[in-house]
């Protein structure tokens, strides 16, 4: 065989290990579809807990939400803290002192909606990426919503595993189960999900499950219009430092560091097949970060 017959085909054969490695290109989200970034107040922690190794001061967080509005509906990914803390801080137990946590009145889910357009009542679906106190707080305000949350997550939320109960509000649970007497265990339809899901079915809107900091920690890769692709990671990445200098949170919000890493790698090869930017819950830098700064959503389309 001659030697450029040879490297015809094994450039083929690596053009194919390429298509199985890195996702095809996808077309840019709909016209007039658009990202809210929010904040749901603040917690205050040691900057090391988010990037090990980042030193010990203590960095007031933003706890980011997010809002798309597209076409066929409105997505709410991340739910932030639970409104009930703002009048009743004991529903958070020891959290809310430990936390320092901001809890005014212009903080709730429902007044960020609002600067949206929109109420709770008109989202169409609610996911979160996972069930802690700062990102599952809210999710039964959404009565109308379709809830997608993955399986390993709920589960964990309702009976953590050893050593991972403190960050989940039962609370926060709870609710989403129906009254006593009731045929359905569900009070609002949920989609247990063990996978991705593709949100509105164009591809704009995609749930990637990565266990990771939780059992069912889940992230949405959101494809704009103009901005292009945009991951929110939930607390699968915290700062962009994670990213750039292969950064793990303390040991205590890593339920799978070799999980996490997995997800840090799903970024970059998104970063290089699509052009791809991430936005986080508590970045300090981030558009979670300006919203609670300004107190105005950050818009992206």
């Amino acid at each position: 065989m001659k030697r450029s017959t040879v490297r015809v085909i094994a450039g083929a054969a690596f053009a194919l290990l390429l298509v199985g490695l890195v996702p095809m290109a996808h077309a840019a989200g709909p016209a007039g579809m658009k990202l809210y970034a929010f904040s749901s107040g603040g917690l205050t922690v040691p900057r090391s807990l988010l990037a090990s190794g980042t030193g010990s001061q203590q960095v007031q967080v933003p706890v980011g939400m997010f809002l798309v509005k597209h076409p066929k509906g409105t997505f709410v990914f991340d739910t932030g803290n639970n409104d009930r803390i703002i009048n009743d801080p004991s529903y958070w137990g020891p959290f809310v002192k430990a936390l320092n946590v901001v809890r005014t009145p212009d903080v709730a889910i429902d007044n960020w909606l609002q600067k949206a357009g929109i109420s709770a009542a008109d989202v169409t679906y609610v996911a979160v990426g996972h069930m802690h106190l700062d990102h599952g707080g809210n999710v039964c305000k959404f009565t109308n919503a379709i809830f997608f949350v993955q399986k390993d997550e709920i589960r964990n939320a309702a009976w953590p595993d050893p050593g991972s109960a403190g960050p989940y509000i039962p609370g926060d649970v709870a609710c989403l189960r129906s009254d006593i007497g009731q045929p359905l265990p569900n009070k609002h339809t949920m989609m247990m999900l063990d996978g991705d899901w593709d949100v509105f079915g164009d591809g704009s809107v995609v749930l990637k499950k990565f266990p990771g900091h939780t059992p069912g920690s889940q992230m949405a890769v959101v494809r704009l219009p103009r901005t292009g692709t945009v991951i929110l990671t939930s607390d699968n990445v915290y700062f962009a430092e994670n990213i750039t200098k292969n950064l793990l949170p303390d040991v205590a919000l890593a339920w799978s560091p070799n999980g996490i890493m997995a997800a840090y790698n799903y970024i970059r090869v998104m970063q290089a097949s699509e052009g791809a930017s991430f936005m986080t819950a508590h970045d300090l830098d981030g558009p979670a970060a300006k919203a609670m700064h300004s107190h105005e959503p950050q818009v992206f389309e």
